[in-house]
């Protein structure tokens, strides 16, 4: 269970995805952005599933607002059919799901787990050092797997990272992702996913994924 609010602008909408959430969180549901907005401090949401469409535009207000007052929630957007071309802008700017405006229960309490499970990978520290990196030469590993990069936004970007002044952090392989940090993911990847990800396949990457379908679709 988590705690969700809901803000949605089209009142049967917002009936309708509020008995969604009643078999399975905490939520509040208001059909105005300012009136979600105050209420943030109050309830301190886990999750606020919000509506986009071409005359609102709720989605960009208030994760522009989340972004400028350092707010942390994992944000859902209830998309309309004319809004898909503002979906990488809302990436960006830190939504962490998407579902349209018919969806049905299991989409929205499953777009929801997403969310949850995305903003926690997000915030969480980094991942402990691998046997890998602590049995092999670090200047061959970080040689190896520059040459093999298979992502164009990790191309020459793998380094050691060392721990000045702290003799118990043992230095390690990690990369620093401009694509990633993009559209609101951590920019900081470490040595498996560097190996099985960026060297391996970048189609398993949100960030390589949503670059190529804006590509495809300019």
């Amino acid at each position: 269970m988590a705690r969700v609010l809901l803000i949605h602008h089209d009142t049967p909408t917002c009936r309708r995805l509020a008995a969604y959430l009643q078999t399975g969180h905490e939520f509040m549901a208001v059909e105005n952005l300012l009136t979600g907005i105050k209420h943030l401090p109050k309830i301190k949401p886990e999750v606020i599933v919000v509506g986009q469409d071409s005359t609102s535009q709720n989605a960009h207000k208030l994760l522009a607002y989340m972004r400028d007052n350092r707010l942390q929630a994992a944000v859902v957007v209830v998309l309309a059919p004319e809004s898909k071309s503002t979906r990488p802008m809302l990436l960006k700017l830190g939504a962490k799901s998407f579902v349209p405006p018919s969806v049905n229960e299991d989409q929205l309490l499953g777009a929801i787990r997403t969310a949850l499970t995305l903003h926690a990978a997000q915030r969480a520290s980094a991942p402990p050092i691998t046997e890998e990196e602590l049995n092999n030469n670090l200047s061959m590993l970080e040689t190896r797997l520059n040459k093999q990069m298979k992502c164009f936004a990790g191309t020459n970007q793998v380094f050691i990272q060392t721990h000045m002044g702290h003799r118990a952090s043992k230095p390690r392989i990690m990369l620093r992702c401009s694509l990633r940090s993009e559209y609101g993911l951590s920019r900081d990847v470490f040595y498996e996913w560097i190996r099985d990800v960026c060297c391996g396949d970048p189609s398993h990457c949100e960030a390589y994924c949503q670059f190529k379908v804006e590509r495809e679709t300019a």
